[in-house]
């Protein structure tokens, strides 16, 4: 029965001690990775990408996937930076408007696939490149510089030390873990995607849920296009547009099954960490970007063939 239980923690956190092995492994053999200042900023540079991860989680945790989130991205950015440096507007009220634009998206991809039946793969697919073309047609394709020099805070600041993406991924983390596990709503996304037809006959609104985590991918590409947007400096239209391989990576290798129902909040924070200190052990290294690319793919693979074969063996 101890075995058994020990087992079963085992492969619940296995991304977690993968994340400590790894962090030991580099540790020893690559003498320049150690310093607080590298670890520091392998966690910064991975903090965005986590964010936007977890708004990819609530999509995929209801058995959806959202191809958007990239074009997301960019809109939040370049409309941001627009709005401030082309419009003169406040920092704060371009934000809420950039806000506002991403959310109508994520409603008319949750309202698409909860009511017109459609596969979210096709319907993100398609408003991924509506989006796209709207980034390219207001900034023109160029790069919107001229943000106020304190928003570099955001990107690249510390606070008592700690990068404050880290600090906001941080936050993040906790409020969604939260809101997953202490409140109705938070626990419905988990019974939807783990049976969405007996959910609806409990009593959960499956539909509300369905698009509330479109919103969610949505509101959590506009904080990280929030802070890649602060540590540039400019608006880009395509900042996120190799976002979402690596979001896909995270999310599946963070424990969060393709079917639907299983995932953990923590263990998608804790796959970006292990991506990000992977691919900053062969920047090191002297390992090129393609070959990085190709590590990366084979993760992807290896970790969805683990996630099939284990459905495979509980059903």
């Amino acid at each position: 029965m101890i075995g058994g239980g020990l087992n079963a923690f085992i492969r619940e956190w296995m991304i977690l001690f993968l994340f400590i092995f790894l962090l030991v492994i580099c540790s020893i053999f690559i003498p320049s990775f150690a310093s607080t200042n590298n670890i520091l900023n392998v966690f910064r540079q991975v903090s965005f990408l986590a964010i936007v991860a977890l708004g990819e989680f609530f999509v995929i945790l209801t058995g959806q996937m959202d191809m958007s989130i990239g074009s997301m991205v960019g809109m939040a950015s370049c409309f941001l930076a627009g709005f401030v440096v082309n419009s003169g507007m406040n920092i704060w009220l371009a934000g809420a408007i950039a806000l506002l634009m991403v959310i109508t998206f994520g409603v008319i991809n949750g309202v698409l696939t909860v009511y017109g039946k459609m596969p979210s793969f096709i319907v993100t697919l398609v408003t991924m490149n509506v989006i796209k073309g709207i980034n390219y047609i207001y900034s023109r394709g160029l790069p919107i510089s001229g943000l106020p020099r304190g928003f570099n805070e955001l990107g690249m600041g510390h606070v008592l030390g700690i990068p404050v993406p880290v600090i906001m991924m941080l936050i993040v983390t906790v409020v969604l873990r939260v809101y997953t596990t202490q409140t109705p709503m938070g626990r419905s996304f988990f019974a939807v995607g783990g049976n969405h037809e007996a959910s609806r006959l409990s009593g959960i609104n499956t539909n509300l849920v369905g698009i509330s985590a479109f919103v969610l991918s949505a509101i959590m590409s506009f904080i990280g296009a929030i802070g890649l947007t602060a540590r540039t400096m400019s608006g880009v239209a395509n900042l996120g547009d190799n976002m979402l391989f690596d979001v896909m990576t995270v999310v599946v290798l963070g424990g969060t099954a393709l079917s639907g129902g299983r995932g953990k909040v923590v263990g998608v924070m804790l796959a970006a960490m292990l991506l990000g200190v992977i691919t900053n052990a062969m920047v090191l290294l002297g390992i090129n970007t393609y070959w990085q690319w190709i590590v990366k793919g084979i993760i992807l693979v290896a970790v969805v063939l683990i996630d099939s074969n284990t459905q495979k063996e509980n059903s």
